[in-house]
């Protein structure tokens, strides 16, 4: 008897879990990446060679950060950072402020993206009176990088998303995925407690 119980317990709680299924944790699409921002050969061509700093951005969540230090303002220049593919496009990702003592700071969201072969950042230095759509020639400090699955050239972490921008987060549950958990488990208890005083019962009359 006890057997029997046990078995129509394990089988009414197996189907409250089959009813409403494992819970999923949200999950992001890819890991941001860090890339090391320096006076890199056969890219950069003016401003300070010491000038260094970070970039962080995730293309599946759609976002860069800046921090950039060393840097020298100059009068008539607007610091700007771009994204670059291997082809030579172009994307412009936000202007960068920098301040009397060389330090500056960019937080944008990725608006634009349509490709994610981009493999380069480059901060730049254009004129306030040139054409604000097109990437200057005046090139200070960058970084190279790498998608996963794309070329393994450089750091790697982000992932290429089908769907952009998507943070992994999950619908809120309706209200019967809510309750079908707890309503199983109430005629879950009232069953296998009727068996139990059925059980006892018998035994107290044998």
């Amino acid at each position: 008897m006890r057997r029997l119980m046990l078995l129509m317990a394990m089988a009414i709680l197996g189907g409250s879990v089959l009813v409403t299924g494992p819970a999923d944790d949200a999950r992001a699409n890819g890991v941001p990446q860090l890339v090391k921002l320096t006076y890199l050969a056969g890219v950069s061509n003016w401003g300070p060679q010491n000038a260094e700093g970070v970039l962080e951005f995730s293309f599946a969540e759609a976002y860069a950060r800046v921090d950039v230090k060393n840097l020298v303002p100059v009068a008539g220049t607007i610091y700007e950072g771009w994204l670059v593919t291997p082809g030579g496009d172009t994307l412009l990702v936000g202007q960068i402020s920098i301040t009397s003592d060389g330090v500056g700071a960019l937080d944008a969201k990725l608006t634009g993206l349509n490709r994610y072969d981009y493999s380069l950042f480059v901060i730049t230095g254009r004129a306030t009176d040139s054409a604000p759509d097109v990437m200057p020639a005046k090139k200070s400090i960058a970084g190279r990088f790498a998608v996963l699955n794309d070329s393994t050239s450089g750091p790697t972490g982000d992932t290429r998303p089908s769907i952009l921008p998507n943070t992994g987060e999950q619908p809120a549950p309706g209200m019967w995925a809510r309750l079908l958990p707890t309503i199983a488990a109430t005629v879950a208890a009232s069953l296998i407690g009727g068996l139990w005083y059925r059980w006892n019962r018998r035994r107290k009359d044998q």
